[in-house]
């Protein structure tokens, strides 16, 4: 069945992006950032950039801001950096690269994320696995606990391999921005990472900003950060 597809530019005293209309097969929109978006995305409809996107709004949505695979999911408040309260969801079974880590409590594994990135990346792991690239979280939203934890076993060596890791309350990972993925690419002994070969890296890379993804830390290709509408394409080879 072929679909009808419109777009429709509102014109106004303000007219700008978040005021363009939009209808996909009958049913109305608004273009925005596809991160943005609690409803289906539509590509081809709206001006702009690739993840501007129509916005049907939505049987998929929900009040509390999720969407998608995350729609009924409970939302609990956790601390975080600074003693922030976040609303977060666990992380789907299907989501995590140890699926068992789903039953533990998020004081003793850093299966949550907050109900906004939860969102964007249900939307960019749907995306992904269109293409066939299956992409899994390893870490998620930590507590300041869990980075006590992995801040002395940098110090000591003595524990977590002695990976490198941020002071407690300074990583990103402790307000929600924060993910660490199946790359499957790069180490921490200093040597440049090669992830050529790497199919979840490379659509990451050319894909993962349409969802508000983006890499920050030069040196761990398997950390992504989720900043929204607006991320700039990852920089790093």
């Amino acid at each position: 069945m072929i679909l009808a597809l419109t777009c429709l530019l509102v014109f106004g005293p303000a007219a700008a992006l978040a005021q363009t209309a939009c209808t996909s097969n009958g049913k109305s929109g608004v273009c925005m950032a596809t991160s943005s978006c609690t409803g289906t995305s539509v590509a081809g409809l709206c001006p702009g950039a690739a993840n501007i996107q129509c916005c049907i709004g939505s049987s998929a949505g929900s009040s509390n801001g999720l969407c998608g695979g995350y729609v009924g999911a409970t939302v609990s408040s956790i601390a975080g950096n600074g003693g922030v309260i976040y609303s977060v969801v666990k992380i789907k079974q299907e989501h995590l690269s140890t699926p068992s880590m789903y039953s533990a409590a998020p004081t003793s594994s850093d299966n949550t994320m907050t109900t906004s990135t939860a969102c964007a990346f249900d939307k960019m792991a749907s995306a992904a696995k269109q293409a066939g690239v299956t992409i899994t979280i390893a870490s998620g939203f930590r507590t300041v606990a869990r980075q006590e934890y992995f801040w002395n076993c940098y110090q000591t060596k003595a524990c977590n391999n002695g990976n490198l890791a941020a002071r407690p309350g300074t990583s990103n990972h402790g307000r929600g921005a924060a993910l660490d993925l199946n790359t499957n690419c790069g180490s921490q002994t200093g040597a440049k990472p090669n992830c050529a070969g790497s199919g979840v890296y490379q659509w990451l890379k050319t894909n993962g900003h349409n969802y508000g993804f983006t890499r920050t830390v030069q040196s761990e290709p398997w950390h992504w950060e989720f900043v929204g509408a607006g991320a700039s394409p990852a920089s790093f080879s």
